[in-house]
């Protein structure tokens, strides 16, 4: 049960801390070119990251948050059960011990 909750607390941590660098590194990657190849629209990241949080709020920076959580909490989940297996093979103490 504590992995399961763990597993769940780390998803959530992660989707916020990596929800902002994903939508930026989206936008920069869609964002129309010229014929050199040189973005339209923003000429680095933190241009970006500053013209999302003006135009959009900062809450814009996590366009995308529940589809993100909701992929890492499985992957999460199957991680954290597996590595406590893997302690426990090995001899290792538990994490909740």
């Amino acid at each position: 049960m504590a992995t399961k909750k763990k597993s769940s607390f780390f998803s959530l941590v992660g989707a916020i801390m990596g929800t902002p660098a994903d939508v930026v590194k989206a936008r920069m990657m869609n964002q129309p070119t010229d014929a050199q190849g040189c973005g339209l629209l923003y000429k680095s990241s933190w241009q970006c990251l500053s013209a999302t949080i003006k135009n959009e709020g900062f809450f814009g920076l996590y366009k995308g948050f529940v589809p993100c959580w909701l992929r890492m909490a499985p992957w999460s989940l199957t991680f954290w059960l597996s590595y406590e297996q893997i302690r426990k093979f090995f001899g290792a103490p538990s994490w909740g011990a």
